[in-house]
């Protein structure tokens, strides 16, 4: 197998414009390309190679998807793309039309080994977390710009987009901390939005069961050398069950220019959201409610100098939280209280909990960054710098205030405390490609205001075996630094510890890909050595949570997946598009045996199986299905103070869709078999919910 000369005549064809010519490529800050034959999970789904990864209209794409060969980025440097050697997925957006998922939580679900525990339905709030990791230690990204909260992994997926927005989503399995910063410890999701040049005007309305509504609508167009892309998005619901209604809405406005200056990228986003959050942190509190509002910019600006080139990013976000245990609306204030009609103060409501209060919370995040990529006779060198700052006020996480001031838009709100910290990054990364053999080592600098230097590297190498099989490994560290919350956060369950240090790991990973002309597989093994892991633990019989540098955790697991494409087979591809099927197991130690109850280090997913498939029934009638079987290990405590195992379900979703040449109309269902289940403490998950809907396309190219 020639690879050098396949890899040319390949990358003609199927790179992903968005991917390698856009400073927001996958993982931009990356600029690799690299092939996966294999993408697991939620695998890849990509129209005929021959026509590129141009966006296709969302409503004409065909049933007949092809990932056999695929061009993706998944490090600093460029590199030939049968090369990689991590285990990275990419949702596109053809797979996101046709799916049941209703919302990017949804989604993510059938990726796998991504654990999605939502508290609340239809995208309201979900903790993710990737091979058995906690919900704080993966990264998010929207168009390459890092968007985790500070104050809480609880708000990572405070974004300002739907699902109609998004071109593609990226997820990189395992430690990333040497090629994306801190608190890249077990994956990074990076989220892609449209930026195409076609003029076209997008709407889409549904509705179902529990009230629930969506309206969403874009528009695409060109100014020049200018590509906008603007849409809108209200939705909403009373809620499956008492207290779990909410409200949302959002705008957002990508602007992408090309010119002969260098290329730039602007993104310009708003969410406001409500919910009622019935026993999200605790079942002895059902009336618990939460309004966020959250904005974000970023500014990237890239440019190629003969065999450099160069990328930068600064970006603003800013998310702002009002959390209240005891509803308001359920209470008038008088006097310094909240007071039921019965003129009972919700100071002793239910428990004899002194609530001096709602919580309120306002960070701000801002960064800067720039990276450049050298291609020579050694290889390809990249270097890159990375600047940012972390800020809260808060009425109960930081150091006191000298003098309090007023929450923005709230009526009794103020701020009593603040915190902040700042950190710089050097990155350094060689690449090296010789015939069938790569190797990628790197290298993060971090120094923080709070904790001081850390360092953390990595070394990726793979070998093809054969034309269609090939191994790869790698060794990678990662570290986190602790969220506000778990440094300052005191409530009537929590006390937090200012004390705390940040946690380090070690990422292993072995494993092997295999390419067919109908079916692409991979088995990999891998695991995390990490230290000073960051948990809230309590004595057994406590009442409160602290949060500790716990101890050390060995966390070790397998990967299988498989991809068959039907749409080569005589027989079958007038019937079947594709099946998906993936299983991963996750198996979590500790090092020392303490008898502390663990909130978070020992509740992972231990067995995950999704199955996924796309169908042609009849004409313009397609049907896609998906199933997922989960099995936790861990327990939670139920009102009563007992301790509860999760239980093992299997959830089945579906969609059945009529696609025309400008508009489609689809009816889906979650959880078809109505299935009782908790994931996530107990909180009790949505059982069947039945939508449907229409989409319209414009097209005036």
């Amino acid at each position: 197998m020639d690879t050098k000369n396949f890899t040319k005549q390949l990358s003609k064809h199927v790179t992903f414009s968005h991917w390698s010519r856009k400073s927001f490529a996958i993982f931009a800050s990356l600029k690799t390309i690299v092939k996966i034959g294999f993408l697991s999970g939620t695998l890849t789904l990509l129209a005929n190679p021959e026509k590129g990864y141009s966006q296709t209209d969302t409503i004409q794409v065909g049933n007949h998807l092809d990932i056999d060969e695929v061009v993706v980025s998944s490090n600093r440097t460029p590199k030939a793309f049968e090369e990689v050697s991590r285990i990275v997925t990419v949702i596109p957006s053809e797979e996101i039309q046709a799916s049941p998922a209703q919302t990017l939580q949804d989604l993510l679900r059938y990726a796998m080994n991504v654990d999605i525990r939502q508290r609340g339905a239809i995208g309201v709030q979900a903790d993710v977390s990737i091979r058995g990791g906690s919900f704080d230690q993966t990264l998010f990204l929207l168009n390459n710009i890092p968007v985790n909260d500070p104050q809480t992994g609880h708000h990572n997926l405070n974004i300002p987009i739907d699902l109609e927005s998004i071109e593609r989503i990226e997820i990189l399995s395992g430690a990333g901390a040497r090629i994306f910063g801190p608190n890249a410890f077990s994956g990074a999701i990076n989220i892609i939005t449209n930026s195409k040049a076609d003029k076209e005007i997008r709407a889409s309305v549904s509705g179902g069961q529990n009230g629930l509504y969506a309206t969403n609508a874009s528009v695409n167009f060109s100014s020049g050398k200018l590509n906008n892309y603007i849409a809108f998005g209200l939705n909403g619901s009373d809620g499956y069950k008492t207290n779990t209604d909410f409200k949302s809405k959002q705008v957002f406005y990508h602007g992408s220019l090309n010119a002969d200056l260098g290329k730039l990228d602007f993104q310009l986003g708003y969410l406001d959201k409500s919910f009622g959050a019935n026993s999200f942190y605790s079942p002895k509190y059902p009336d618990q409610f939460e309004h966020i509002r959250n904005f974000l910019t970023s500014l990237s600006y890239s440019k190629s100098f003969g065999i450099a080139k160069l990328t930068t990013n600064i970006y603003w976000r800013r998310n702002q939280d009002r959390f209240e245990l005891f509803r308001e609306d359920k209470f008038h204030y008088n006097d310094g209280y909240f007071v039921t009609t019965e003129n009972d103060t919700a100071k002793y409501y239910q428990i004899n909990y002194s609530y001096p209060g709602h919580n309120y919370h306002l960070t701000n995040v801002t960064g800067a960054n720039a990276n450049i990529s050298v291609s020579t006779k050694l290889g390809e060198s990249s270097f890159g710098v990375d600047f940012r700052n972390e800020h809260i006020y808060s009425n109960v996480l930081g150091e006191s205030l000298d003098e309090a001031i007023d929450a923005p838009g709230e009526e009794r709100g103020k701020y009593s405390k603040e915190a902040e910290r700042s950190h710089v990054n050097f990155f350094i990364e060689q690449d090296y490609t010789n015939n069938k053999y790569n190797i990628t080592l790197g290298g993060l600098a971090h120094y923080n205001s709070d904790y001081g230097a850390y360092f953390s590297g990595g070394v990726e190498t793979s070998y093809w075996l054969t034309s269609g099989v090939k191994t790869f490994a790698s060794i990678n560290q990662a570290m986190r630094m602790p969220t506000f919350t778990d440094l300052y956060y005191d409530g009537p369950s929590n006390v937090g510890n200012p004390e705390l240090k940040p946690e380090v790991a070690n990422g292993y990973e072995l494993g092997f890909k295999g390419y067919g002309n109908n079916v692409t597989w991979t088995v990999n093994g891998f695991a995390r050595d990490t230290k000073d892991a960051i948990d809230w633990v309590k004595e057994v019989g406590a009442d409160e949570f602290t949060t500790v540098n716990y101890t050390n955790l060995i966390t070790s697991g397998l990967e299988l997946s498989s991809r068959m494409n039907f749409k080569k087979v005589e027989g079958l591809s007038s019937f079947v598009n594709y099946i998906n099927v993936s299983y991963s197991y996750t198996n979590i130690d500790k090092e020392t045996d303490t008898l502390m109850v663990s909130a978070y280090s020992l509740d992972y997913l231990r067995h995950k199986i999704n199955i996924t498939a796309d169908h042609n029934l009849y004409k313009s009638l397609g049907l896609s299905w998906s199933v997922s079987y989960q099995s936790r290990n861990g327990a939670y405590t139920d009102i009563l103070g007992e301790e509860i195992s999760y239980m093992p379900f299997t959830l089945f979703d579906a969609k059945l869709y009529w696609r025309a040449n400008k508009y489609e109309i689809f009816s889906e269902v979650t959880n078809i078999f109505n299935t009782d289940y908790y994931d996530l403490g107990g909180i009790s998950q949505p059982g069947r919910w039945i939508r449907g809907g229409i989409k319209v396309n414009l097209n005036f190219n």
